[in-house]
């Protein structure tokens, strides 16, 4: 686990969360616009109609345009895409949304909220037995997020924190691509909040996912489509999960 652990506290999302707290002023700006967003979710407002114009009026105590692109958008200083994709790392990039300045800035907002429990989480990793463990300890801590931040949680279709699938796929070590990590941290989400699952009932559901195989990606985003869309009832989605663990199965167990 030393190795893993090394790792973990240099992803590209530790980069770039200590890079932009480092610029101090900037920093306090962008938290100001991350509770104006938490805020307004909270209270009800839908992640896919948020416009600048709302954030703004939200900012406490005052907000303005000149400050909220600077903190979002694609033109923002330090934005958490910018540093994904300085990193080449694409496939985490493309796990955040490029749909209007105001919805990438919830994206930072759920990795910004989420962060004390990631801290929680690898603070306790020197006591877990392994990878598979601190998976599930990973999914546990995602889950107790999105428990305390629901509507946070569930804007963007239930999308996690892009930090949590960079995680995963960094305790997978080459198992699990990131495109499979999303898809599980998603519907880990949608199955607590939107389908009143326990948190025991979804590790149950989605553990043999987490060790699909590189081979099996085009399954996962055909899956991640299906779970994403907040239209799909949630019995076709209980049976995406299924077809996942089915796939996976009978990939594992046919002769090589």
């Amino acid at each position: 686990m030393s190795y893993v652990l090394r790792e973990l506290g240099e992803t590209v999302a530790v980069r770039w969360r200590r890079d932009a707290a480092s610029a101090q002023t900037h920093w306090a700006t962008k938290v100001k616009y991350y509770r104006a967003v938490q805020g307004l979710l909270a209270g009800g407002v839908d992640a896919a109609e948020l416009s600048w114009t709302d954030v703004v009026a939200a900012v406490q105590p005052r907000g303005s345009r000149t400050t909220f692109f600077s903190v979002a958008g694609p033109h923002a200083k330090r934005p958490l895409l910018g540093a994904y994709r300085a990193a080449l790392a694409r496939d985490l990039a493309e796990c955040l949304t490029t749909d209007g300045a105001a919805r990438m800035l919830v994206d930072e907002t759920k990795v910004w909220s989420y962060w004390p429990h990631r801290g929680g989480w690898t603070d306790e990793l020197f006591q877990v037995g392994g990878e598979a463990v601190a998976a599930e300890c990973l999914v546990r801590v995602l889950l107790d997020w999105a428990e305390r931040e629901p509507r946070l949680a569930s804007a963007l279709g239930h999308a996690p924190p892009v930090c949590a699938v960079e995680d995963l796929v960094v305790l997978r070590r080459g198992s699990m691509t990131v495109a499979s990590a999303a898809a599980l941290l998603r519907a880990a989400i949608r199955l607590r909040l939107a389908d009143g699952h326990s948190v025991d009932e979804v590790l149950r559901q989605l553990r043999p996912a987490e060790e699909a195989e590189p081979g099996n990606q085009p399954l996962a985003r055909a899956i991640e489509q299906l779970i994403r869309n907040s239209h799909t009832p949630s019995e076709q989605r209980r049976e995406a999960v299924t077809m996942m663990r089915d796939a996976i199965t009978a990939l594992e167990s046919s002769p090589e």
